[in-house]
């Protein structure tokens, strides 16, 4: 009997892992469950083909806005330009807080606030830059 020349030749099919499809694929490795990575693929993949597409409907559903929330605090970053922490929102409202943000993503009233610029230290000397986003556009 010859000796296998690799672990998985004698590796029953049980204990062989998956061969996963580009369709398996999803974005849990990013917290997204299943739901949302699904249909973060889907709207990729027609962003790519009819590039008028507009996201709006799919963008303030109250799951994707609250998996984002749980994304953003789980970051714990850095305030944008307005200076607004994670910690402020928390302490304030999260659950009104959200209720705005998709108001005016329903109602298309959302202004995003520049992204606040900072250089950081890369290797050898050299800068990179980092663009630190606001939480919202204009929560007060």
């Amino acid at each position: 009997m010859s000796k296998p020349t690799s672990t998985t030749e004698h590796a029953t099919p049980a204990r062989r892992k998956p061969v996963r499809q580009e369709s398996d694929r999803d974005d849990t490795r990013k917290g997204l469950p299943p739901k949302l990575s699904r249909l973060r693929r889907k709207l990729g993949e027609k962003a790519k083909q009819e590039p008028e597409f507009r996201l709006y409907d799919r963008i303030y559903r109250w799951d994707v806005l609250w998996t984002a929330w749980t994304l953003v605090v789980a970051n714990d970053g850095a305030p944008g330009v307005d200076g607004v922490t994670i910690q402020q929102i928390i302490d304030d409202d999260p659950f009104a807080f959200m209720k705005q943000l998709q108001e005016e993503l329903q109602t298309k009233a959302y202004k995003p606030l520049p992204i606040r610029r900072k250089d950081i230290p890369k290797g050898g000397g050299k800068m990179r830059p980092l663009g630190i986003p606001t939480v919202t556009g204009n929560y007060t």
